[in-house]
C-alpha cells in the first residue's frame, strides 16, 4: 500500500471494479446456492437458532425413588439409558436442559428438524422398555417416561422480519432521495447500489458461512444498511468537497473515485472495525453471567458478518462502482454539449 506525502493512501481502487463485481456475484451465488441446498437437507436455508429454529426434542420425566440395585442416582441412571438408547439408533444427543419436578426431575434432549421420526420413536421406546425393567422393586414408576416432541418455527409471519423488511426499504429510499438533492444522481445512483449490495452480501454470506441466526438475523440487516448510508456519507462527502478544487474536476472519472476513495478509506474501515470489536467485547461480558454463552453467539457471528462487509463494501465496492456511473455521466454530458454546439 503506497501513501502519498500527506499520509493518504494511493490505492487504484477504481481500476479493480470487474473485480470487485465478480467477488461480490460470486460470493452472492455461493451463498444462494449453499442456502439452497442447505434448506432441503439440513436445517434450512440459514443455520437457525433460538426463536427461529425448528426442532425434534425428546424429554424423559422421572420420580425421585431408589432404582433397585443400580447404585446411582435417577438422573445418573436416566442419562445412561439415554445416551444409550440414542447411541444405537445412530444419532448423537444434545442435553438443553434439566430440572426438578414435583415428583422428581426431566431431562430434555434436543435434536435437528431433520433427525428421522423412526429413529426417535425407536429410541423412546427403548427409554421407557428400559425404565420398566430398572424399576421392577422400587416402587412403581408411572410418572417415569419418555416422550418426543416436534417445534417448528413459522417463519413467514415474523413480525420482525416484516419490520425490518420495512426499515430497510425505506431507509435505501430516503437514502437516494438524500444524495439525489444534496451530492449527484451519479452518486446517488453510487449510494443505492452500494446498500442493496451489501445487504445482499450480508445475508448471502450469512447463509455460506452458516452463521446461527435467530431473530438478531433482521436487525443485522438493518444495521448494515445504516453502517452502508453513513460510509458512503463519509465518501460522496469527501468528493463533494474536492469539486471545490477546479483542478480536481478535470480529473478522470477513475482518479476522482480514487482520491475521496483513499481520503475517506481509514474513516469506513475504522468505524465497522469499533463495531465489530465492540461486539466481541459485549460477548465475553455476556457470556461471563450468561448460563449459555451459545445463545449469545448468534448475534455476535451476524455482527461481525455485518460490519465485514460494510468494511468492504464502502471501503472498496462502492468507490470502484461508482467510478462506473461517474464515466458513464461524463460522457452523455459530453456527448450533449457535443450536440449543442
Amino acid at each position: 500500500m503506497k501513501t502519498n506525502s500527506m499520509g493518504v493512501t494511493n490505492l487504484k481502487i477504481s481500476a479493480k471494479m470487474h473485480l470487485f463485481i465478480i467477488i461480490s456475484c460470486v460470493i452472492i451465488a455461493l451463498g444462494m446456492a449453499v442456502g439452497t441446498v442447505c434448506h432441503f437437507v439440513s436445517n434450512g436455508f440459514y443455520n437457525y437458532s433460538g426463536d427461529y429454529e425448528s426442532y425434534k426434542s425428546v424429554t424423559v420425566n422421572y420420580e425421585d425413588i431408589d432404582f433397585s440395585g443400580s447404585g446411582k442416582k435417577p438422573v445418573e441412571l436416566i442419562s445412561d439409558i439415554c445416551a444409550q438408547a440414542f447411541k444405537n439408533q445412530g444419532i448423537s444427543d444434545h442435553v438443553v436442559g434439566a430440572g426438578d419436578t414435583n415428583t422428581g426431575g426431566f431431562i430434555e434432549y434436543k435434536f435437528l428438524y431433520g433427525t428421522s421420526d423412526e429413529k426417535l420413536a425407536a429410541a423412546v421406546d427403548a427409554i421407557n422398555a428400559e425404565i420398566k425393567n430398572e424399576v421392577v422393586d422400587a416402587g412403581g414408576m408411572q410418572f417415569s417416561y419418555a416422550s418426543r416432541h416436534t417445534s417448528e418455527a413459522l417463519l413467514g409471519g415474523g413480525v420482525a422480519l416484516t419490520r425490518a423488511s420495512i426499515t430497510i426499504a425505506t431507509i435505501i429510499v430516503f437514502h437516494f432521495l438524500y444524495f439525489v438533492v444534496r451530492y449527484k444522481l451519479t452518486m446517488a445512483l453510487g449510494a443505492l447500489v452500494a446498500d442493496v449490495h451489501n445487504l445482499a452480501l450480508f445475508l448471502s454470506l450469512t447463509a455460506l458461512l452458516r452463521v446461527p441466526t435467530a431473530s438478531s438475523i433482521a436487525v443485522y440487516a438493518v444495521i448494515t444498511v445504516l453502517a452502508t448510508v453513513v460510509g458512503t456519507c463519509f465518501l460522496f462527502d469527501r468528493m463533494r468537497k474536492s469539486l471545490k478544487d477546479e483542478s480536481v474536476k478535470k480529473l478522470a472519472a477513475r482518479e476522482f473515485a480514487d482520491k475521496a476513495a483513499n481520503e475517506s478509506l481509514k474513516l469506513n474501515l475504522i468505524m465497522p472495525a469499533c463495531l465489530a470489536a465492540l461486539s466481541v467485547v459485549l460477548f465475553v461480558l455476556l457470556s461471563i453471567s450468561s448460563l449459555s454463552p451459545l445463545a449469545i453467539l448468534a448475534p455476535v457471528a451476524c455482527a461481525l458478518v455485518a460490519f465485514a462487509v460494510c468494511a468492504y463494501g464502502t471501503a472498496l465496492f462502492a468507490p470502484a462502482i461508482y467510478s462506473g456511473f461517474k464515466a458513464l455521466g461524463d460522457k452523455m454530458k459530453s456527448d450533449t454539449d457535443k450536440k449543442s454546439k
